[in-house]
């Protein structure tokens, strides 16, 4: 009898907790499925009136929208931190802090209008965050960069900037500080110039010279600008941030002693022989006044150089090494490296161009396109 009200019991009790779990089993119905895990493509990323849109929804487009910026600006940012790990080189938060305070003032520098006087008219010397945020904001609308890349950039320039600076401060000399001051305030040269068709004629100077002929009367016998030629070549005095004459004849003249004569530099379609007369000091500055000034000024500069450098370093790496496996994104990359070289074919043939046409003009020594072209005509 004990044994068959235990079975009546327990059949009581099942049945019990059958009736109470049917409501609740059947409102456990009616709830929605739950949300996939994280990462999956079908996590919900949002819900409209009852419809779902799921990371799978939402990955394809910001790929084709964003994905190739995104991806080179990670590539370069993998390669730089291989190439610091190469070089036992670390970055801290500290550094990528830095990096960005250093980069806010640029941006401040560079967006800094000026009155004629040479005052600034706009941007405080001193930007509260609230106006930095509101500065860089600006920036990053009109690169359309979003902050999330805009801070895989900061890690970037931030190693770039750590690997850098240790070869710059090792090769910042006295000489190369005082060389960067002569060429902010004002240090000039004089210097005479002769200028010749082909080696040949170049040869002849050298003969003339060899004989014992002074520069200035080979100048006046052989160069071909009859201008400067009868006044043995001589040029007026020019600083090495005269725009007047081209990058290449200022880097020969400035690196020469006093009597020195050059080895021949073509520019353009002559060549070039200079003796350098004289160098005059900047006249309104002393050397022991600016000196911390200035070799900031070139550690700076010469940080920057390098960092360039590296960066160029970089983008060539990862042409000749990156595989891109999503379809969309190969696309995009093949299509802009065509537009690359597609521009530089197009500005080689503008170039080849212009040459043709200006050709049969050209009856002498002519200003390379580097300087402007309403030269005064002592000009080489």
């Amino acid at each position: 009898m004990k044994r068959v009200w235990a079975i009546i019991l327990g059949l009581l009790v099942l049945q019990g907790c059958q009736s109470s779990a049917g409501p609740q089993g059947a409102a456990l119905s009616n709830l929605p499925p739950p949300n996939p895990p994280a990462g999956s493509e079908d996590e919900v990323i949002a819900t409209v009136q009852g419809d779902v849109i799921t990371r799978k929804d939402l990955e394809p487009v910001l790929i084709e929208g964003y994905g190739l910026n995104v991806l080179l600006a990670l590539v370069q940012l993998d390669l730089v931190e291989q190439e610091a790990a190469r070089q036992h080189v670390a970055v801290t938060p500290d550094d990528v802090a830095n990096e960005r305070a250093i980069t806010m003032d640029n941006l401040r520098r560079a967006t800094e209008q000026m009155e004629s006087s040479g005052q600034p008219t706009t941007q405080p010397q001193n930007l509260s965050a609230e106006q930095e945020n509101q500065l860089l904001d600006q920036l990053l609308q009109q690169q359309h960069v979003s902050r999330a890349e805009f801070a895989v950039v900061l890690r970037v320039n931030a190693y770039l900037r750590k690997i850098a600076e240790p070869k710059v401060n090792a090769n910042l000399t006295e000489d190369k500080i005082r060389q960067q001051f002569n060429a902010m305030y004002g240090e000039k040269v004089v210097v005479h110039y002769i200028v010749c068709n082909n080696m040949s004629e170049i040869a002849e100077v050298r003969r003339d010279l060899a004989a014992g002929k002074s520069f200035e009367d080979v100048a006046r016998l052989r160069s071909l600008n009859r201008q400067t030629g009868p006044a043995g070549g001589e040029l007026p005095p020019f600083t090495l941030s005269d725009n007047r004459f081209p990058p290449e004849f200022k880097q020969v003249a400035f690196n020469m002693k006093i009597g020195e004569v050059s080895d021949p530099v073509q520019i353009g379609k002559f060549i070039y022989v200079a003796k350098l007369i004289d160098i005059i000091p900047p006249a309104h500055a002393r050397f022991e006044d600016y000196r911390d000034v200035v070799k900031k000024e070139l550690y700076d500069s010469t940080v920057q150089a390098a960092m360039k450098v590296m960066r160029d370093q970089l983008a060539r790496k990862a042409l000749d090494s990156l595989h891109i496996r999503n379809p969309v994104l190969a696309k995009q990359w093949a299509d802009r490296i065509d537009n690359k070289n597609g521009q530089i074919r197009d500005e080689n043939q503008i170039r080849q161009e212009l040459d043709k046409q200006h050709a049969p003009a050209r009856t002498g020594p002519i200003t390379p396109a580097t300087a402007p072209a309403t030269k005064p005509a002592t000009a080489p």
